[in-house]
């Protein structure tokens, strides 16, 4: 059964250990699964109590006493002072090289910017993805109609991003909205692929040459990005990574 297996996921839940994906995952579970939803309900409450101090354990009287008489008892010897001495050696060996080199390599990784298809917009990506799944804003302007949703995109946002409708493919325009990825505003453009839903995300790079097709898989998902006349595309989605890149190919195509 589904419940027998999410309800060992549910402290994790709680603690907020799980991944991006196995959270959606989880979010749909809870909502079709009475039973892991109100085991979920019973560990808030108790974790909020103890935290209020409403819960609280209290050893027996006595019980420091009876310990503390059954430890042996030692005469207490005096030791020399030692003379503290500056060594590199045991610094390294207590961690401080180590801390060095963590630093060296936080500043290299917050020193320059992130290259294209870098983990930070893969991440971003994937947040507005995985959003947009969750909650019931997939789309803005919902129509298959591309005459519609490109001037509805082209108004509002610095890019006008190409905008079909591949239903004889298999792909049907389902809409678009405004997004937002790695600190800067982007188009999305939805459509499915039997019931799988698949992001288009589309953002200006006028500096930027044009750049080939990069495939790459995280948490359960498949990206595609690709960089055409002054745009950056990144489609995601759940399908297998070969019907994906058959839609990126209409898309660029296409557009």
């Amino acid at each position: 059964m589904a419940a027998d297996r999410y309800a060992p996921l549910l402290s994790a839940a709680l603690d907020g250990e799980l991944g991006r994906f196995a959270r959606w995952r989880m979010t749909r579970h809870l909502k079709a699964c009475p039973s892991c939803a109100a085991r979920l309900e019973e560990l808030q409450t108790m974790q909020g109590a103890i935290r209020a101090g409403l819960i609280r354990h209290r050893a027996p009287p006595g019980l420091a006493q009876r310990i503390g008489n059954m430890l042996p008892h030692e005469s207490a010897v005096p030791v020399p002072p030692v003379r503290a001495r500056w060594r590199f050696a045991p610094l390294a060996a207590t961690g401080f090289a180590s801390a060095l080199a963590g630093m060296a390599l936080t500043l290299l990784v917050l020193g320059g910017p992130s290259p294209r298809g870098g983990a930070g917009v893969t991440e971003a990506v994937l947040d507005s993805h995985i959003r947009s799944l969750m909650g019931d804003h997939l789309t803005d302007v919902l129509t298959s109609d591309q005459h519609t949703v490109k001037p509805w995109l082209s108004a509002r946002l610095d890019v006008s991003p190409a905008v079909n409708d591949f239903v004889a493919e298999g792909f049907p325009l389902v809409g678009g909205r405004e997004d937002y990825i790695d600190g800067h505003p982007a188009a999305a453009v939805v459509y499915r692929h039997a019931k799988h839903v698949i992001n288009l995300f589309a953002w200006a790079a006028p500096d930027a040459a044009d750049a080939p097709f990069r495939r790459e898989t995280r948490q359960g998902f498949n990206l595609i990005s690709w960089r055409h006349g002054g745009i950056e595309y990144v489609a995601v989605s759940d399908v297998e990574m070969d019907q994906l890149a058959t839609f990126t190919r209409l898309v660029a195509g296409g557009g």
